[in-house]
């Protein structure tokens, strides 16, 4: 697919990876069946799909990925996206070191000025302080925004994406999978196939039964909760990085100073 049409069609590398890819996975099936029985097809693929991408179906595509995937991600509750972010900055939750933890409070509370509850005012109303670790995950990602698209925080936040976009669309890419597979399997045994085509429908079966393994084994809440969590220890370790590199700003603002008194 032509990625200059994609990106001439609103899409950037987030939406391409985390959107538009997790909906074409679903087609996979339905075009390779396609372009398998109907040979004729293949000619004329190419131009079907850069006519429908410049008709605006690749960017549809995308943001129906992305609306099954924020209803399912809002159906994992705190086990995934802000709300797991979150969770983790709670003094309650163990997954992060709790001395790990505290750098990442103080960084928050220095730089951004927010206020984060200690463990006793967690004991005292554990809703409060989620409530300020939740407002503390979403100044964190806005100042890391402007340049998160040139780090590692970027792939990891498209790597997430894409696994919450895709379970998200795991009810219909199972769905387009059987009929495939029903499809394939009489056309299989209905139509005339010589030795080759008859053992490639046969690979072409074989091929679409274990997409259908991938979806049920591999595609779950908790391939979405592990991309999550990596996406947000990618993101805390900004506190540190940032942190540092302002500390080394300040020890060399003194040597630059001497130098300009001395001149």
């Amino acid at each position: 697919m032509d990625l200059d049409l994609l990106k001439r069609a609103g899409l950037d590398r987030y939406d391409l990876n985390a959107r538009l890819r997790p909906a074409l996975f679903v087609l996979l099936p339905a075009l390779t069946l396609v372009t398998f029985w109907l040979p004729a097809a293949r000619t004329f693929m190419g131009g079907i799909v850069t006519l429908l991408s410049a008709c605006g179906l690749t960017y549809l595509l995308a943001q129906i990925a992305r609306r099954r995937g924020r209803a399912r991600e809002r159906a994992l509750g705190d086990r995934a996206g802000r709300r797991h972010s979150a969770r983790l900055l709670t003094h309650a939750d163990p997954t992060i070191a709790a001395q790990t933890k505290a750098r990442y409070h103080a960084y928050l509370r220095a730089s951004g000025g927010l206020e984060l509850s200690t463990p006793e005012e967690e004991a005292q109303d554990a809703s409060l302080a989620y409530g300020r670790a939740r407002s503390a995950v979403d100044w964190l990602l806005e100042h890391t925004r402007p340049s998160a698209k040139a780090s590692l925080l970027f792939d990891d936040n498209i790597a997430y994406g894409f696994q919450r976009n895709l379970y998200g669309m795991k009810p219909l890419g199972v769905a387009i999978a059987v009929l495939c597979l029903v499809a394939n399997t009489g056309l299989l045994w209905l139509r005339p196939l010589d030795d080759t085509q008859f053992w490639t429908a046969a690979l072409l079966e074989c091929g679409i039964a274990a997409l259908i393994f991938l979806w049920l084994s591999q595609v779950s809440a908790g391939s979405v909760e592990d991309a999550s969590l990596a996406y947000a220890q990618k993101l805390f370790a900004q506190c540190e990085r940032i942190a540092e590199a302002v500390d080394e700003q300040k020890r060399q603002r003194p040597q630059k100073d001497i130098r300009a008194t001395a001149s």
